[in-house]
């Protein structure tokens, strides 16, 4: 049973992660001002990190 919800986090993180890059796929090309998307990144990265961490 314990394989099967791992491999199910597994599906989800994957799922996750591909959404994150779409996301920031679509904003890098929205704000063509770096610095509005760096600003951007890291409010997102800092944001991820602490739900993370939750």
């Amino acid at each position: 049973m314990s394989a099967i919800s791992y491999q199910l986090s597994a599906i989800s993180y994957q799922l996750s992660a591909i959404s994150y890059q779409l996301s920031v796929y679509v904003l890098r090309t929205r704000y063509a001002n770096s610095y509005q998307f760096m600003c951007y990144a890291h409010a997102t990265r800092t944001a991820i990190g602490w739900l993370w961490q939750r």
